[in-house]
Parts: C-alpha cells; structure tokens; sequence
C-alpha cells in the first residue's frame, strides 16, 4: 500500500492496513490492496504528534498537548473510544498491549501498567534524568542520562537507580541490536559497535564510522 502523499509517518500492520499520520497531525487508519493507493479510511483522531499501534483496533496516541492515550476502535468518530494513559509525555514505548514505558517531561522514566484510566496509572519509576531509552523487554530497558552516561537498567524496577550495568560515557545518541550488541555514537562524533557483558567502559568494540553527524546536543 501507498500511503498519502502528504503522509508524515506510518505503521504498516499488513500489506492492506497502514497506520498513516499526516503533516496536518491527522491520523488515520487506510485500507486498500496490496498496490496502488487506499481504497477506503477511518479517521483515528486529530492533534498527533505521535502513536504506536498495537493492533488494528488499539493504538497509543500522544497529542501535540503531550498527553498520551489509549485508543480503541471502531475508528471513525473523533476522538475514538479511549483512556488517558498519562499527561506531560515526552515520549513512549509500548511493551505490550498492558504496559508501557514513559518519559515526562520532568525526566522521569516509568513503566506504567493497565487498567489505564486514572492519571498517573499504576506504575514504577525506571530512572530519573533520562534522556532517550529504548527498551528491549519489560525488564531490559537502556537509558541515556543527561550526563551522557549510557546504562543496560534491569527489573524489578521501583528503586533509583535500579540494578544497571554501565554501558559507555560521552554518549549523545545510541541503538540497540540485541541485550549484549547496542550502536553507540559518541560526543566526539565517533560510532562504535560495542558488546556485552557491559560493565567496564568502555566495554569490548569495535570503530564503526568516524565524523558521524547529528542534530546538536540538548541543553543540560
């Protein structure tokens, strides 16, 4: 499938439904054949700068007014059917369709579980001073402070900081292939290939790339 032209970013479910939210921050929900454009839409809702679907029926919807909800079709009225999931998120990650991870805009990291509804839901703090995360289950989450120092956190979390391994220092932006493999470029713009088990830093690597561009550094 094709999504729009004006389409700002996607989520393919199959080869016939794709997630498509547009520069204008609709976002919608298309059907159609494997090719060529869609044949029909519903309408998820309005105001979104971002989402991750969980299924052709539930999605996770941040509003460009920061708060996060939990959506449900049918899809077609706007809003949709939905629980506020929390308020003043800066980002997110769903782990599964009962827990998700939450970064406020305070820099607080949590993992906040179902039954969604009330503000906060239930849940426990992850880190605090975060800034990027990525997790690689609901146990394993690595975590970027703002003191650029790279982390591999580790569940039960509740008690800051939780069990974590050092990763690598100077770090400005990273991703992770696996639980013992994460890509990591440096301050010095230098990119690494890094391996577990982490602890020492840096940890065994490998150079991947030198002179690596990014987008500047966030303010501390």
């Amino acid at each position: 499938m094709v999504p729009n032209s004006n389409s700002n970013t996607f989520q393919a479910l199959s080869d016939t439904e794709v997630f498509v939210l547009e520069s204008n921050y609709n976002l919608w929900l298309e059907h159609g054949p494997s090719h060529g454009p869609p044949t029909r839409r519903q309408q998820v809702d309005k105001n979104v700068q971002a989402f991750q679907a969980l299924s052709g029926t539930e999605v996770l919807v941040l509003d460009t007014d920061y708060n996060l909800w939990l959506e449900h079709g049918p899809f077609g009225q706007v809003p949709p059917p939905r629980q506020q999931v929390d308020k003043n998120v800066l980002a997110f990650q769903a782990l599964s369709g009962t827990e998700v991870l939450v970064l406020d805009s305070d820099g607080k990291l949590w993992l906040e579980h179902r039954p969604f509804g009330q503000v906060p839901p239930p849940r426990q703090q992850v880190d605090k001073n975060v800034l990027p995360f990525q997790a690689l289950s609901d146990t394993e989450v690595l975590v970027l402070g703002t003191d650029y120092n790279l982390w591999l956190e580790h569940g039960p979390f509740g008690q800051i900081p939780p069990p974590r391994q050092q990763v690598d220092k100077n770090v400005q932006a990273f991703q992770a292939l696996s639980d013992t493999e994460v890509l990591v470029l440096g301050t010095d713009y230098n990119l690494w290939l890094e391996h577990g088990p982490f602890g020492q830093v840096p940890p065994p690597r490998q150079a991947v790339s030198g002179n690596v561009s990014l987008t500047p550094l966030p303010t501390q």
